[in-house]
């Protein structure tokens, strides 16, 4: 599972568990000795990406550690791999969704755009009724093409200024 140090982060998983589905495990993230949060990571099946979910209270980013600690999940999922990430103990990043700002607008999403996600949903109704609270979808890129394709939609998403001119200056990168 997550367990590894990024910088002066130390992550742990805590309390595994098997699931009803043999590729789906169930733990506590642990940052620096803090609970983080409820954690389920696929590891895949078939035609089926690895994804990794938290149900995340965002104590980091008032410690300034979010987007380390998203370049650390990053790092850990394949390309391609998904992160889910609830936002319903984040208001800032909540509160600017329902008045339609696009994901990587919002605290959260840049935190995880600045990690290297490139591709983004919210799942402000999440369906079928077990998949839990409102989230953040954030995916890894395939390969270099679709990072510079997914970067250049994100503009024609994006209003924040200071998000526009991160995503600018990736592209210019390649």
């Amino acid at each position: 599972m997550l367990n590894g140090k990024i910088g002066n982060l130390l992550i742990e998983s805590k309390n595994i568990s098997n699931t009803h589905i043999r590729e789906l495990k169930k733990f506590d993230i642990y940052v620096n000795s803090k609970k983080l949060g409820l954690a389920f990571y696929f590891s895949g099946r078939g035609y089926y990406s690895p994804w990794l979910e938290i149900d995340y209270d965002p104590w980091l980013r008032k410690e300034g550690l979010e987007e380390q600690f998203f370049v650390f999940i990053y790092h850990f999922l394949p390309a391609g791999g998904k992160l889910f990430v609830t936002y319903i103990r984040d208001n800032e990043t909540r509160e600017m969704l329902y008045k339609g700002f696009s994901p990587p607008d919002t605290p959260l999403g840049f935190s995880l755009l600045k990690a290297g996600f490139t591709w983004f949903k919210d799942w402000y109704y999440p369906e079928g009724g077990n998949e839990g609270s409102p989230k953040l979808q954030a995916n890894k890129p395939l390969n270099k093409e679709d990072e510079k394709r997914q970067l250049g939609r994100l503009l024609d998403e994006v209003k924040r200024e200071c998000v526009r001119r991160y995503i600018e200056s990736k592209l210019a990168e390649r």
